[in-house]
C-alpha cells in the first residue's frame, strides 16, 4: 500500500523478480484474451483471440459433430494468398489495345483505393447497364445476412444503376428447379423433408439413389448443426435395409452396409422406366394412388409400353442401357412395392445431359409405388442437404438486406455464361420461351468463384478474354481473381460483424457473427466498397440510398428484431452471448412430407395444372421441344459409356462435391494436405482399370479429353464402378503455361474437362456429369512442375 512505482522497479532490478517480469506476458498476464462467437458454412464456433490475433477455433455447443473444416479458417484468414492491396492489371492500367488477350497472363500493379475506385467508376459510367454482367452468383461466399456478397452486389446495381444482367436459375438444381414445380407444384429440392423420427420408426427400405447423406450434410447454406450425424446410428439400429444405386460406393453407403447397385452413370431414368414397366405389366403398381392423386398417367402409358416409339421400356431393355440385370430390376421393384420404401433422390442426376428427366422419372416411379405422403415412404430430394430430415421450428429467422428491383430485362441461365458472352444477340429456347443473349462488356464478380463453378474452363477463359473489363472483389488470389483487371481486396468473415441463422431446415438458432479481428492489410468490407462507389457516382444522396442511412449494427439489430421467432434475449444480450435458440414444437417431429395432400387432395391440392401430381404435363408438351416432352422420357446422352466417343474416351467422369471443402473454399489451406495426392486433386479409379493402364496408387496421371487436360493423383479403390472415374469439384485452377490457349491444369480442376452443353432447350442447365475422358500414365522422363495454384501473382509495387 503506499509503495511507489519507482520503488518496485528498484526492487525488481535487484532481485529475481526482474527475471520473471518478462515471462508474465507469455502466460497471459498482460495479454488481451477474447473468445468471440462467430459462424460459417462449416459450423458455429468461438474465435480465441490474443492481442488481436486468432489463435484457435473452438466449436459452439450447438454443433453436434464439429467438422475439422472450421480449424482451417485460421489458415484461410492469414493465408499468403490474401489480396493485400487494390491492384490493376498492368496492360489494362496502361490502356494497351491488346490488354484483353493478356488477361490471366501478366502481373498486376498496386494502386491506392482512390485510384482503383476512380478508374472503376469511370468504367461503370461508360458501360450501359444492359452490358454489365453481375456474376456475383449464389450465397456460398458468406453466410451473413448483411455482407452476403450476392446481396450487397445486387443491391448496388439495382439501387445505383437500376440493375445489371443477372443469372437466371442455379448450378445446384438448374434442371430440377425448372421441372419439379410443374410436376409437384414445388421445387422439392429445398423443401422440408419427412423427419428422422418418422423415418426411423416407419421406413423399411431406404434407397440412396445417388445420395451421399453424410458427406453433403457437413455443410449448410447457412450454419450447420450436424444433428443428422446423431440420427445415423439410430437408422442403423432400426434395421432399415439400405440400397445404394450409384456408380460410387459412397461414405454413407459404407456406413449403412448398403446393397450396392453399380449403375452405369446417366442411365437412372432407364432403370426407373424398367421398374415402372414391370410394375404395370405385373399389375403390382398402386392403381388407387395413380387414379386419385396423379394426372396424365394414361398419356404416359403408351410411351412406357412402347406404343409411341416401338420400344417397350422393359427391364430387359433397361438392362442393356444400365447394365443392371433385368432380374435385379424386377427384384428391386417387387421389394419397393411390398414394404414401406423411401426413395432418397439427389441433385447430381439432374446435372447431366437431359437432367430434367431424372426427378420427373423418380417422382413417377414413386407414384406407381404409391407411398407418397405416408410416414417413412414416398420420395425426397433433400435428405442429403443442410440438415434435411430435421424438425422445423416454424419460425422465420434473420431476413436479409433488400436488393431492390432489377430493371434490366436480360438474364443469363446459370452455366450458359461462356456461351452468352461469346454469342451476343444469339436467340435460344429457355423455359418454353425465346430469350436473347445481351452483349457483355463488363463482368463484375463479388465473392463468387466464376472460374470454379462454370463448366468448360477453357471456353470460359476464352469468353473472359473477349470482354472489356473484369472486376473482382475477393479476399484471396483465387483463379477468378487472377483473371481480373481491377482487384478490390475484401475482408474475410472474421473481419466483419454480421448475423445469420442456424439450420436451413431446423431454423432454430440465430447466430451473432462478431468481428474477431480488425481487417488485415488494406482490405475493406464489400458493403463499404459499394457504399463508397455509390458516393463517388452520385454523392451523399446515392450513398444513402445504398446504405439505407444505417450503420452495420443498426442493420444487424433490425434483422434480429424482424425475425419472427421468440426472442428470449434482448439484442444486447444476444450480441454478447453470440446466439439465441428457439424451441422446436413437439408436433414438428411428426412431420411427413405430402401427408396433407394424401389425406385430402382436393382441400390440399398442389400448385399444378390439375392440382395433382403431373405424370403428364400439357404445359410442358406445348413447348414442342425435341429434347423435352410432356412426360418423363429416356434420351441417350451425348457423352456416356454407350456413346461412340467412349472408344476414344473410355471413362465416364463424375465430379461430386468435395469432402473437405465448400466448392473451392479452403483449397488454399492446410486442410488440403489431408486428401491431396502430391498436391493434386485425387482421381478415383477402379483397380482393374488402373491395372490396364499400369497406374499405381499415388502416382500423378493426366486426365484428358478434347476440351482440356489436367493432372490428378491416382486414388485406386474398389468403391467405384469399373469404367468410371471421379474427381471432386472445386480445386483451384492452375495452368502450367498460361501463354498456351488450352494449358494443362496442374491442380486437377475438373471443370477443365466438363462440357458446357446444356441439359436441354428447356432448362438450359449444367450437364457436367455427362463427361467422357481418357487417362494417361506419365512417362518417367516427363517433368511435373510443382503445384502452385495458391501462389499469388506478381504485383508491381507491393
Amino acid at each position: 500500500m503506499g509503495v511507489s512505482r519507482r520503488g518496485i522497479l528498484k526492487f525488481a532490478a535487484s532481485s529475481t523478480l526482474g527475471l520473471q517480469l518478462q515471462p508474465l506476458g507469455a502466460v497471459g498476464v498482460f495479454k488481451k484474451i477474447e473468445k468471440i462467437p462467430h459462424a460459417t458454412h462449416f459450423g458455429p464456433f468461438y474465435a480465441k483471440v490474443e492481442d488481436g490475433i486468432i489463435k484457435d477455433i473452438e466449436p459452439q455447443k450447438s454443433d453436434a459433430n464439429p467438422s475439422v473444416m472450421i480449424k482451417a479458417i485460421i489458415d484461410r484468414t492469414y493465408s499468403d494468398t490474401r489480396i493485400k492491396y487494390p491492384c490493376i492489371r498492368k496492360s489494362y492500367l496502361e490502356g494497351k489495345e491488346n490488354h484483353k488477350e493478356l488477361r490471366g497472363r501478366e502481373e498486376f500493379v498496386r494502386v491506392s483505393w482512390d485510384e482503383a475506385l476512380n478508374l472503376l467508376v469511370e468504367k461503370l459510367k461508360a458501360t450501359p447497364r444492359d452490358n454489365i454482367y453481375n456474376a456475383s452468383y449464389g450465397g456460398w461466399g458468406h453466410v451473413g445476412r448483411l455482407h452476403n456478397s450476392n446481396i450487397v452486389a445486387g443491391r448496388f446495381f439495382n439501387t445505383v444503376f437500376g440493375g445489371a444482367v443477372g443469372t437466371d436459375g442455379e448450378y445446384s438444381n438448374g434442371a430440377a428447379g425448372r421441372v419439379n414445380p410443374g410436376i409437384m407444384g414445388d421445387m422439392e429440392v429445398y423443401s422440408l423433408q419427412t423427419t428422422h423420427e418418422e423415418m426411423i420408426e416407419n421406413c423399411k427400405v431406404y434407397v440412396l439413389w445417388g445420395t451421399d447423406l453424410f458427406k453433403c450434410n457437413r455443410i449448410d447454406y447457412v450454419v450447420p448443426n450436424h444433428l443428422n450425424d446423431i440420427y445415423y446410428p439410430k437408422y442403423k439400429k432400426a434395421g432399415i435395409k439400405f440400397i445404394s444405386i450409384d456408380p460410387i460406393y459412397t461414405e454413407t453407403a459404407q456406413m449403412f452396409d448398403a446393397q450396392w447397385i453399380k449403375i452405369r452413370p446417366n442411365t437412372d431414368v432407364a432403370l426407373m422406366l424398367g421398374m415402372m414397366h414391370y410394375l404395370y405389366t405385373s399389375k403390382k403398381y398402386n392403381k388407387t394412388f395413380i387414379a386419385k392423386y396423379t394426372d396424365g398417367f394414361d398419356k404416359f402409358l403408351p410411351y412406357l409400353l412402347g406404343k409411341t416409339d416401338k420400344i417397350p421400356k422393359t427391364p430387359e431393355w433397361a438392362e442393356k442401357i444400365t447394365e443392371v440385370p433385368a432380374k435385379k430390376i424386377k427384384e428391386l421393384a417387387d421389394l419397393f412395392v411390398s414394404t414401406r420404401t423411401f426413395l432418397a433422390g439427389n441433385w447430381a442426376m439432374q446435372r447431366a445431359h437431359y437432367g430434367e428427366q431424372a426427378d420427373w422419372a423418380l417422382i413417377t416411379l414413386a407414384c406407381m409405388i404409391g407411398q407418397i405422403g405416408l410416414s417413412g415412404g414416398g420420395f425426397g430430394f433433400s435428405m442429403h442437404y443442410a440438415g434435411g430430415g430435421q424438425a422445423n421450428s416454424g419460425y422465420r429467422t434473420t431476413p436479409g438486406l433488400a436488393q431492390g428491383r432489377n430493371r434490366v430485362k436480360y438474364t443469363i441461365p446459370a452455366s450458359r455464361v461462356s456461351e452468352a458472352i461469346l454469342n451476343p444477340n444469339k436467340e435460344i429456347n429457355f423455359k418454353g420461351k425465346k430469350i436473347t443473349y445481351p452483349k457483355i462488356d463488363m463482368v463484375y464478380v463479388c465473392g463468387a468463384s466464376l472460374l470454379g463453378h462454370e463448366p468448360d474452363t477453357n471456353e470460359l477463359i476464352q469468353a473472359l478474354r473477349s470482354v472489356d473489363t473484369v472486376v473482382v472483389h475477393e479476399p484471396w488470389w483465387t483463379p477468378t481473381a487472377k483473371m481480373a483487371d481491377i482487384i478490390l481486396p475484401s475482408t474475410t468473415t472474421l473481419e466483419r460483424d454480421d448475423i445469420t441463422s442456424g439450420g436451413s431446415y431446423s431454423r432454430n438458432v440465430i447466430y451473432a457473427m462478431r468481428k474477431a479481428i480488425e481487417p488485415l492489410y488494406e482490405s475493406k468490407d464489400d458493403f463499404e466498397i459499394f457504399k463508397t462507389l455509390a458516393r463517388k457516382i452520385g454523392g451523399e444522396q446515392l450513398e444513402r440510398r445504398y446504405s439505407g442511412g444505417k450503420t452495420y449494427m443498426q442493420w444487424i439489430e433490425s434483422f434480429y428484431e424482424k425475425s419472427d421467432g421468440p426472442s428470449f434475449k434482448d439484442f444486447a444480450q444476444f450480441w454478447k452471448d453470440g446466439f439465441v435458440e428457439f424451441e422446436i414444437p413437439k408436433e414438428a417431429y411428426q412431420y411427413v412430407r405430402h401427408s396433407d395432400f394424401r389425406k385430402d387432395p382436393i382441400a390440399n391440392k398442389l400448385a399444378t395444372e390439375s392440382g395433382k401430381i403431373q405424370i403428364f404435363s400439357e404445359k410442358f408438351a406445348s413447348y414442342n421441344l425435341p429434347d423435352f416432352k410432356g412426360h418423363a422420357t429416356w434420351f441417350e446422352p451425348a457423352e456416356w459409356l454407350g456413346a461412340k466417343e467412349a472408344k476414344t474416351y473410355p471413362f465416364h467422369l463424375l465430379s461430386p462435391h468435395p469432402r473437405y471443402r465448400v466448392h473451392s473454399q479452403l483449397d488454399n489451406t492446410w486442410i488440403r494436405n489431408l486428401y491431396k495426392i502430391q498436391g493434386r486433386e485425387p482421381v478415383m479409379i477402379h483397380p482393374k482399370d488402373a491395372n490396364k493402364l499400369n497406374i499405381k496408387h499415388g502416382e500423378i496421371v493426366e486426365v484428358f479429353n478434347a476440351r482440356g487436360r489436367i493432372l490428378a493423383g491416382a486414388y485406386i479403390t474398389e468403391n467405384i464402378r469399373e469404367g468410371v472415374v471421379a474427381i471432386q469439384e472445386g480445386a483451384w485452377y492452375d495452368p502450367e503455361n498460361p501463354s498456351e490457349e488450352k494449358p494443362r491444369c496442374n491442380a486437377g480442376h475438373v471443370n477443365v474437362l466438363t462440357s458446357s452443353r446444356p441439359t436441354s432447350q428447356m432448362a438450359q442447365a449444367t450437364s457436367v456429369n455427362s463427361t467422357l475422358v481418357n487417362i494417361r500414365k506419365l512417362e518417367s522422363d516427363e517433368i511435373i512442375k510443382p503445384y502452385k495454384s495458391t501462389l499469388p501473382p506478381s504485383v508491381i509495387g507491393a
